[in-house]
């Protein structure tokens, strides 16, 4: 559990003042980074699927799209004006998660094994064909670390890895931080939790990463900062458990 809340804190730690920053559903984890930041200092603009602007504070419940999950806030703006925000250039961050990535930053929300006969048929990817190249900069979470979902090659492309036109991509998991390199087009290992080695980190997964020297040590939630995690969500639903 406490690894969730390390990954929390890594993407919070990717958040810069004046940031414009949308998160959509399913997505309690990025909803949580986004208040930590804020409640580091961090001058953020905050939009959501609820389409509550800035809100105040926020309680946490199954669905981050459900509005009863935010408190105050200074008006409404809509998931169109947010979609319109990032076809123009303005939104600065989206969050997402996957089933799968790959090493050339494409995501996988779509079905585990043949399109046409899958193992597993998903959720889809809602908009995130259409967002993930529009955001001026792409924070993505795996709630697990491992060569499932770490892989070479996607089984479907739901949306496409960046290009060297953007955006800029970091992804966190619950073990590193990597970055996509639009150099050599590819995700780079750029740092590791300060209780795990760099043999922890890629025996758990599908590919072989380039690393970027000197490896940033990733520091773990603090107790202050897990007990104000758990302030906005006492029931645990960020670690998956059910209401």
């Amino acid at each position: 559990m406490a690894r969730v809340d390390d990954l929390i804190k890594c993407m919070a730690s990717q958040l810069r003042d004046g940031d414009v920053v949308y998160v959509g559903l399913s997505s309690i984890q990025a909803l949580l980074a986004v208040m930590l930041a804020r409640a580091w200092g961090r001058d953020v603009e905050f939009l959501n699927v609820a389409e509550i602007y800035n809100p105040e504070d926020v309680v946490i419940t199954p669905s981050s799209g459900d509005p009863f999950t935010f408190k105050g806030g200074v008006g409404i703006v809509t998931s169109l004006d947010s979609f319109d925000l990032a076809r123009r250039g303005l939104l600065d961050v989206m969050f997402f998660s996957a089933a799968q990535v790959d090493r050339r930053g494409n995501m996988n929300l779509s079905v585990i094994g043949p399109y046409e006969k899958p193992r597993v048929r998903l959720p889809g990817g809602a908009a995130a064909a259409y967002l993930y190249r529009r955001a001026r900069r792409v924070i993505m979470w795996l709630m697990e670390h491992s060569r499932r979902n770490l892989v070479e090659r996607v089984d479907f492309i739901t949306a496409p890895g960046p290009t060297r036109n953007g955006p800029e991509l970091v992804v966190c998991t619950p073990m590193a931080l990597f970055r996509f390199d639009p150099e050599v087009n590819e995700l780079v290992l750029e740092g590791v939790y300060e209780d795990l080695s760099l043999g922890d980190v890629i025996d758990n997964m599908g590919f072989k990463p380039r690393v970027r020297e000197p490896l940033t040590r990733l520091r773990k939630a603090t107790e202050e900062e897990i007990n104000i995690l758990n302030r906005w969500d006492p029931n645990g639903l960020r670690y998956g458990r059910r209401p």
